[in-house]
């Protein structure tokens, strides 16, 4: 016979005091994710910021994992119950648009630390894919029901949602200083014009048809003939980067070494030191490089094409062809933000600012919309980010890459946007 205590206590729910408790563990861990990191939180500071003993934290949880995984579907949850009440049936497809763009809005800003502890966790295979997987599959709904009602374009489910996803998230960003902050529904009504019109301007384009579309200009040489030659520690301190970048994309910042790193650089442990002075001055260093090499790629294509909507094509093909080669960016930079915020804060300003000169260049052609230069500097890099995450980072194939349809739907979206043409 099973022991009626032992069956009791497995049963038994949480009293109010109990349920209490557990919520405020859950409201501490938050807060300590939030401040440290995942790698960087323990059950301990968790414990002590509860005001709990260790041994009470483990009668409601089995360990920190256990914790961030409850978050993870609290989160979640809520977004749920939002979205039954959005949109109104009642309402215009414009207004039906902007509210569900409104819920998405108020659900990243609610949750903003939490998005920013899913890019930094090891555990991103398991809980950040189905995360955005339960968020998209609203939209993925939505959009289809419209698409079916002829009130927009069938586009790829994932390029609008996920898209739109990274859309809200990087304009719900705080890297931008703050005469750049737009109100809520400042900011709602413009990404909805953005989603239903797209960037493209009263100057006609001539798109590209067919395997053209993928087509990259010669891209301008990689050195002028008078530049020096690198020197020789220059060299060594470029495999050592190499070989971070490499490491910790593999095992995340935490869990890399340097003995690893030098040895995948082909480098002595004290070389290393000679170049940098922690595995923390290294991240940063690597930060500072890749972005370097990243906006060096856009820019010897993106600057020989003539028209800043051709602009907006090459630099998608081009950031996807050097994400596909160092997805490390996509581990590195999220981490970076727990060693030095305003170094991950500097890596996304330093892409938009050179962004924001060329929209602005395009808006006066009559190329791009007359719409705000920094807001459309954003959204686009929220865009082209998310759907790389989806296609290429979250792709378990070693061969990942954009389609032509998928990149088709891709251009006319950020173009054209989802309004039916003609």
């Amino acid at each position: 016979m099973p022991n009626p205590s032992k069956t009791s206590r497995k049963v038994r729910p949480l009293k109010s005091k109990g349920k209490a408790t557990r919520a405020a563990i859950l409201d501490a861990a938050h807060e300590v994710f939030k401040d440290t990191g995942y790698y960087g939180s323990s059950i301990s500071e968790i414990s002590r910021r509860c005001g709990i003993s260790m041994g009470t934290f483990y009668h409601y949880f089995k360990n920190k994992e256990h914790v961030f995984l409850e978050l993870n579907d609290e989160v979640i949850a809520r977004f749920k119950k939002r979205a039954e009440m959005s949109p109104p049936g009642d309402l215009r497809f414009r207004d039906r648009l902007r509210s569900v763009i409104r819920l998405l809005l108020d659900h990243t800003r609610d949750n903003f630390a939490f998005h920013r502890i899913l890019g930094e966790s090891e555990l991103i295979d398991r809980v950040t894919i189905a995360f955005y997987d339960s968020i998209t599959q609203y939209y993925r709904d939505f959009f289809y029901r419209e698409i079916q009602a002829g009130n927009m374009r069938p586009l790829d489910s994932d390029v609008v949602a996920y898209g739109l996803i990274g859309i809200c998230y990087f304009s719900s960003s705080g890297w931008g200083p703050p005469h750049e902050r737009l109100s809520l529904d400042r900011l709602t009504d413009l990404i909805t014009d953005l989603v239903l019109m797209g960037i493209s301007g009263p100057v006609p384009w001539k798109k590209p048809s067919g395997s053209h579309l993928f087509s990259l200009p010669d891209p301008v040489p990689l050195h002028s003939e008078d530049r020096e030659p690198l020197t020789k520690g220059e060299k060594t301190r470029q495999a050592i980067l190499r070989a971070a970048g490499k490491v910790i994309g593999l095992h995340g910042i935490n869990r890399a070494s340097i003995s690893e790193i030098t040895r995948d650089a082909g480098v002595a442990q004290g070389t290393f030191y000679v170049h940098f002075k922690s595995k923390s001055d290294l991240v940063i260093g690597f930060v500072r490089y890749i972005n370097h090499e990243l906006r060096k790629e856009i820019q010897r294509t993106v600057s020989r094409t003539l028209d800043r909507r051709d602009a907006e094509r090459v630099g998608m093909l081009t950031f996807f062809e050097f994400l596909r080669q160092h997805h490390e960016i996509y581990r590195v930079v999220p981490e970076c933000e727990m060693i030095s915020r305003e170094v991950a804060l500097w890596y996304y300003r330093s892409l938009a600012q050179g962004y924001v000169k060329g929209l602005e260049e395009g808006i006066k052609r009559g190329e791009i919309r007359n719409l705000p230069a920094t807001f459309l500097a954003r959204s686009l890099m929220g865009f082209v980010h998310f759907i790389g995450l989806k296609q290429i980072v979250w792709n378990p194939s070693p061969e990942a890459e954009i389609n032509g349809p998928l990149f088709n739907d891709m251009v006319e979206f950020a173009l054209f946007g989802i309004t039916p043409q003609g």
